[in-house]
């Protein structure tokens, strides 16, 4: 029996009845949400683990958050308390948003569209079924006594069982959403973590290691030593030797900065910035013979200041727009996140996903993306083009989505990036009767620093 038969039977008439009730929608409706909503959470987690720390987080929170599958095997019950059925919803929303982060309110739209629920109801089953679904996996972790990577392997055993499973009108969403195209094509598999796992006792690092097997241990006892003078004659030889080092290494660093001070050499931005090229530049400048310096770039100047050095030790040549607007902010710990950002080079063609324009911006972002590991962004579209049967919300959403297949292919982790429509900007609720621009435009917005 794979994973989804497991949870079809969790989730039989009388639990489904019991959250319909909670979130005071119809059943049936409830049913083809939860059904939806098991496919993505372990389509999400199953692409979470293609990378270590993807292994690492979903293994920690099952055994952090005591997931073992006691809930799952009295769900009804469990389910008559409302303040307990809310406290399971809080803790899968908490979970989903580290495992999934910035995906939380794109897969509650997916969800609420397909199933025909509102999004709010959508969203506290996200919560009530991740919960669910890490309780079913904890209990396999128990009962098989797996550690990280067997619970990978397990989520990646159900791969056939996921596209077999899933309703042919769910898996194109499911597919976008989440990013599973490597997992469908069965290009992606499990990251194994047991190599890298850090040993029980303390080793030397590697160049460490590498310089020890190349040499044999460094001694200051001689050799083979003998009774009588010739032992006080070896060691006087060995500390002559010593002190002749120290001299020699002494008189090496000496005629090294003097021909260093000589040449006057100055660093300019054709080069990459590393701490010990702004350690150069500092001491060139500080000479008493001043030599003319080179032009510098005020953009890469700027860039530099805000960071201390080159963004990843590329060249501090001009960068684009989004570069100098974002990598002050970027690094500067003390500003908050949740800025946004727009892409004003990018642009499309009037109605269609052929982006006219913008696409070296993409690549600058692609560029930030792999230069602040731990940065999370969430796209933004607006649209007011749309024609024939295409809306505006759903053209708005296909371009940034667009974008963000291209940051994938550069090699960004899906869950760094979430992508949601708005259409023209104007809310449908708005009854102020003030007319209001429609928009048309990509924002990036900062969600994880």
């Amino acid at each position: 029996m794979n994973l989804f038969n497991t949870f079809d039977t969790v989730f039989n008439p009388d639990v489904v009845s019991r959250i319909a009730l909670y979130v005071d929608e119809p059943a049936d409706k409830i049913n083809k949400a939860v059904d939806g909503l098991v496919y993505t959470i372990i389509g999400g987690l199953m692409k979470r683990t293609t990378t270590e720390i993807g292994v690492n987080q979903l293994f920690s929170h099952i055994q952090k958050g005591r997931y073992d599958g006691s809930l799952i095997e009295n769900l009804d019950q469990s389910l008559r308390d409302p303040a307990h059925t809310n406290t399971l919803i809080t803790q899968g929303n908490d979970v989903i948003s580290h495992l999934l982060p910035a995906m939380k309110s794109s897969i509650g739209s997916m969800i609420s569209s397909y199933a025909g629920i509102r999004n709010s109801s959508a969203i506290s089953l996200l919560g009530l079924t991740t919960t669910i679904v890490l309780h079913g996996l904890g209990k396999q972790v128990k009962d098989r006594k797996l550690d990280a990577d067997g619970l990978a392997s397990l989520l990646f055993a159900e791969r056939d069982a996921l596209i077999n499973t899933v309703p042919d009108e769910f898996m194109p969403r499911l597919v976008e959403k989440v990013g599973l195209q490597q997992i469908v094509s069965g290009l992606a598999a499990p990251a194994r973590r047991s190599a890298t796992e850090a040993p029980t006792r303390p080793v030397a690092s590697p160049s460490r290691q590498t310089a020890t097997a190349s040499r044999p241990p460094i001694s200051y006892e001689p050799a083979e030593e003998e009774a009588g003078n010739n032992s006080s004659l070896a060691k006087l030889a060995v500390g002559g030797l010593l002190v002749l080092a120290v001299l020699g290494g002494g008189y090496y660093i000496y005629q090294n900065t003097q021909n260093y001070a000589g040449d006057e050499q100055i660093v300019t931005d054709a080069g990459p910035v590393t701490s010990d090229t702004i350690q150069a530049d500092t001491v060139t400048r500080s000479l008493a013979v001043p030599a003319e310096p080179a032009p510098r770039s005020t953009s890469a100047t700027a860039a530099t200041t805000a960071t201390g050095l080159a963004v990843g030790g590329a060249p501090t040549t001009p960068t684009g727009n989004l570069t100098q607007q974002m990598t002050p902010y970027l690094g500067n710990a003390a500003l908050p996140k949740g800025r946004i950002f727009p892409l004003t080079e990018v642009s499309f063609s009037p109605g269609s996903l052929s982006m006219t324009s913008g696409q070296a911006t993409v690549g600058e972002l692609a560029t930030l993306l792999k230069t602040y590991p731990s940065l999370q962004i969430q796209l933004i579209g607006y649209a007011n083009d749309a024609s024939g049967a295409l809306t505006n919300k759903s053209l708005s959403f296909k371009r940034v989505n667009q974008i963000k297949q291209q940051l994938m292919s550069s090699g960004i982790d899906f869950v760094r990036i979430d992508a949601i429509g708005r259409g023209t900007g104007v809310s449908k609720r708005d009854t102020s009767g003030i007319p209001k621009p429609t928009l048309k435009k990509i924002d990036v917005k900062v969600v994880v620093k």
